[in-house]
């Protein structure tokens, strides 16, 4: 390549103005290696300096006047053409019709230059307003500077750089033309030069096939949509709809640029004319929606309110699609708290602990014996959390064989083992994603499937079995066990790492023994279910009920129920109940002997008596008040041996004292003890 011959000047105002280095940046990508580019700078410029370049070009119609002296010919000078980049362009295009915007350059001549550019490119929705240094524009929060942004007021918040406008490709074209410049890598240069820059004479059109398509592909979308999408501008009319809404509001298939007041009805065009709406409840033409609403703004300024029709019907179809297919595969919960029948103190205390953790995503580890009721927990813990609409999945791992349980819970690829499904099988852990998993009996999962069991809960990934493709998964994890798991880890049966990975968050649901209470209460409320009407229990009866250890927790005592429902006539008597609970019901043999090894059944019993005699369920005694009762029968116990005393009674669930100052009363189990002491009733 020869050496350039040829050179073009730029002529700018000032060296510390940075417009002359960029223009000379645009000529460099282009005509690099093919010219010599200077800057001239007018006030640095000398009275007699001579411009001898091939080219010469100024900004101004002004500056081509004040150098034509210093060329030899006046034709060398070209009026430089500049625009700005596509990216530019569209963020003043999002600008809200009608704003007004302040356009803000050095002087008078470069902004109203300015303006006239904008106007080219087809800016013309703006209300454009010159920059005048003296004038003060409080009104106007939006301002445009090709690279000027120190001349903007200083209140304004919102200004839109677009920097130093581009040489124009026509400038390019017409340097090329004056230097006789033929060379094929210059146009290759110029078409990569372009890529970005709005051209001057098609303005916006060159750009246009593609918004259009774009808008072809939104439309598309939006009107796939079941929901009604509605955008309604400053003015109160519809931008943007989708045809859904046209079908929910039962206006014209298309209402774009109509007023909501002549094409909706009230209530919902009341509903239209706020700013925010949170989930509203309308009825509308026998239809019945919920509208949200939402201020749309661009660079602060309030461009329109969008809105969200949602027909309350096809909601209700979702949810009962949903609920066919989990219910269809098994994975629905089926209870919640309100199911939880109890009359017990300490049971509400773990129902109450059990809405808490609820809230929670951690493990739930919840340990009962058999019969307490910790798959009813389980449920309703999923019921109340935010995954109650997603799969509940329990699993009994004391219930499938050993040899199934991995298949079971992992999965397997077709052809994985003999007798393997043809298209493989996903896992427990995949169908219940994003939802819950119950691991019930967890004490028997075998010891091998363990450590397993424990990398998917660590990592929340399954690795189906016969492939090595990685499933990750999002679930909650509930566990439960009526065994002690203690015990099984000291033997060596259960993975201590596993254990603490489950109990997180602990559950201890008490026996039914533990909960006098709920016997006579839930046995009404069984028998009851089994035979509507009514059926008092005797007291012999209640006894006996009240003694029985109820091995089988509520699941036996529904049993039994059931069985004097059916045998009683008027009243359940003990020839009501089954021959074993009358048979094996201790009566309060154990207590009378526990008691008894304390030294405490005179005084203890003392003690009890004066609760059941001088308290009721409304009413609670403290230890003076005890102390007082039993010295009016003879009885002088100090305060100390009372508290003694009282800590024993608790033990055996025979009394139940409330916080700070609300003092202590008889269970239903301590007065029924009583009883049995005045009785002697033993079976």
């Amino acid at each position: 390549m020869l050496k350039p011959v040829q050179s073009v000047a730029i002529i700018t105002d000032h060296t510390t103005n940075s417009l002359g280095l960029f223009l000379k940046k645009n000529l460099e990508t282009v005509l690099s290696g093919f010219i010599s580019i200077t800057n001239h700078y007018l006030n640095d410029l000398d009275p007699d300096f001579r411009i001898a370049d091939d080219v010469v070009m100024v900004m101004t119609r002004d500056k081509a006047v004040e150098i034509k002296s210093r060329l030899d010919d006046a034709k060398k000078i070209i009026l430089v053409n500049r625009t700005i980049r596509s990216d530019e362009i569209y963020r003043i295009c999002s600008i809200p019709a009608n704003a007004r915007v302040l356009v803000v350059n050095d002087n008078h001549e470069t902004t109203v230059d300015f303006m006239a550019l904008l106007y080219k490119l087809g800016i013309d929705h703006l209300d454009m307003v010159p920059f005048d240094p003296t004038a003060d524009y409080p009104d106007v929060h939006i301002a445009i500077t090709p690279g000027e942004r120190l001349y903007v007021p200083k209140h304004i918040g919102t200004v839109i750089d677009t920097g130093h406008r581009f040489i124009d490709v026509s400038t390019f074209i017409q340097i090329i033309d004056m230097l006789h410049l033929t060379d094929s890598e210059i146009q290759k240069r110029l078409f990569r030069y372009s890529d970005d820059l709005i051209p001057l004479e098609s303005g916006l059109n060159s750009q246009y096939r593609q918004l259009y398509t774009k808008n072809l592909e939104l439309d598309s979308i939006m009107n796939a949509s079941h929901e009604g999408i509605l955008l309604i501008n400053n003015e109160g009319t519809v931008s943007l709809h989708n045809k859904a809404l046209a079908v929910m509001l039962g206006t014209e298939p298309d209402i774009v640029g109509a007023s909501i007041d002549s094409r909706i009805q009230e209530p919902v065009r009341s509903l239209l004319r706020q700013d925010h709406l949170d989930n509203e409840l309308v009825q509308y033409h026998d239809h019945t929606f919920i509208v949200s609403g939402r201020i749309m703004e661009q660079y602060g300024q309030r461009s329109g309110t969008y809105f969200n029709f949602q027909d309350i019907t096809y909601i209700r179809q979702l949810e009962q699609n949903l609920n066919k297919k989990l219910q269809g595969n098994g994975f629905l919960s089926r209870y919640t708290f309100d199911d939880i029948l109890t009359e017990s103190p300490a049971l509400r205390r773990c129902m109450q602990l059990a809405e808490k953790f609820a809230a929670s995503d951690l493990p739930v580890f919840i340990s009962g014996e058999s019969g307490t009721g910790k798959e009813l927990f389980s449920h309703s813990i999923h019921s109340r959390s935010s995954r109650r609409m997603q799969p509940f999945v329990a699993f009994n791992c004391a219930a499938v064989p050993e040899s199934l349980i991995e298949s079971e819970l992992f999965g397997y690829e077709a052809g994985a083992f003999t007798g393997a499904a043809k298209g493989g099988k996903p896992g427990l852990f995949e169908q219940a994603n994003n939802g819950t998993i119950f691991l019930d009996e967890i004490g028997d999962m075998p010891y091998v499937l363990q450590s397993k069991l424990l990398r998917v809960l660590q990592e929340l990934k399954v690795m189906r079995i016969g492939s090595q493709r990685i499933i990750p998964v999002n679930i909650r994890v509930i566990s439960a066990t009526n065994q002690n798991l203690e015990e099984k880890m000291r033997i060596g049966q259960f993975r201590e790492d596993l254990y603490y990975r489950l109990n997180v968050l602990p559950l201890c649901i008490p026996p039914l023994r533990e909960r006098p209470e709920d016997i006579l209460y839930l046995m009404d409320r069984f028998r009851h279910a089994a035979k509507p009407g009514q059926l008092p229990v005797s007291e012999e009866a209640r006894q006996v009920l009240l003694g029985y250890t109820w091995p089988g927790n509520i699941r036996e005592l529904w049993n039994v129920a059931s069985y004097a429902s059916f045998l009683a006539e008027a009243v359940i008597t003990i020839d009501s109940l089954p021959e074993y609970i009358v048979r094996r019901a201790q009566g309060f043999e154990s207590e009378f002997e526990r008691l008894a090894a304390s030294d405490l059944v005179g005084q203890g019993f003392s003690v009890l008596r004066v609760l059941v005699q001088g308290g009721s369920p409304d009413r609670s005694l403290g230890r003076a008040s005890i102390q007082m009762l039993l010295r009016s029968q003879g009885l002088d116990l100090t305060e100390g041996r009372i508290r003694g005393i009282m800590g024993s009674l608790h033990a055996e669930a025979l009394i139940e004292s409330g916080t700070g100052r609300l003092g202590t009363r008889a269970t239903p189990k301590g007065s029924a003890l009583i009883n049995w002491l005045d009785n002697r009733l033993v079976v």
